[in-house]
């Protein structure tokens, strides 16, 4: 039996759609091809989805299983193609039916244990979803729910485990999308306690950081802390009162680089 289902590649910072074929058909002995260029990482996932299906109640089949993570071309990475594996098997192998797998895109690193585990990238992910315009949403692991509800525009469904992902895309169990806390995020960090009034003296570093300010660039400081420059760390961020407010696509743009890097925080 053949299933389908949509999952996202990070590549660098731009996530990348990547559809998920399983097939499970009978053999004379158990046996699982991974295959559509997948790296280390994603090589050894069989054995992690392995036992979090065993562990979530769920049979391993004893069939031949073949797994192909298309476009064949593209490098596959990460964990965060564990989750939409496993699905997929589960799937293929008739242990549930659901009309939701083309509607719902599924990303998540699992644990031995069937629980889920943060991914990078979330945020690039969930952009992804909304700019194809065919996914009503998006599954992630809880820890990346906030991260990903920043796009308003598709549901972002936080689960815990994979048991909870099949409960849900089975009709089984009702799971609220995560809500959007965009607005909320941006007043909250837009606020900030230290003023770059307070920095006396230091007028050629000043004006650099002005000048940088006025034409939204780049800045980059170097140098030792000495005793001439004792303020200048707060002093960096006491520069960001000078900033323009920027708008919410380059506050998306930005989030997403270091989302892709994991130094997101967890809202």
């Amino acid at each position: 039996m053949l299933a389908k289902l949509h999952t996202f590649s990070l590549l660098g910072i731009d996530a990348l759609p990547v559809e998920v074929e399983v097939d499970v058909s009978a053999g004379a002995l158990p046996k699982t091809v991974l295959v559509g260029l997948p790296e280390q990482a994603v090589k050894e996932s069989t054995h992690r989805i392995e036992r979090a299906m065993v562990n979530s109640g769920f049979v391993r089949p004893q069939d031949r299983v073949v797994i192909n993570l298309a476009p064949a071309e593209m490098p596959k990475s990460a964990g965060s193609f564990d989750l939409p594996i496993a699905v997929g098997i589960l799937a293929g192998s008739g242990q549930f039916k659901s009309e939701l797998l083309d509607r719902y895109a599924i990303v998540g690193e699992l644990a031995l244990d069937g629980s889920t585990r943060p991914v990078k990238g979330a945020l690039s992910m969930a952009m992804a979803a909304a700019a194809t315009n065919r996914l009503r949403g998006i599954i992630v692991p809880s820890a990346n729910a906030g991260e990903a509800a920043v796009v308003e525009e598709i549901d972002v469904i936080a689960v815990n485990s994979l048991a909870q992902t099949v409960a849900f895309l089975a009709g089984e169990l009702e799971i609220e999308p995560t809500p959007s806390r965009l607005n909320e995020l941006f007043q909250e960090l837009s606020h900030y306690d230290e003023d770059f009034a307070d920095v006396r003296g230091q007028e050629m570093a000043k004006r650099a950081v002005t000048i940088a300010a006025a034409g939204s660039h780049n800045l980059l400081m170097v140098g030792p802390l000495v005793p001439g420059r004792p303020c200048w760390p707060s002093g960096c961020r006491r520069s960001c009162r000078c900033y323009r407010p920027r708008s919410r696509s380059r506050r998306l743009g930005s989030t997403a680089r270091w989302g892709a890097y994991q130094r997101v925080s967890r809202c």
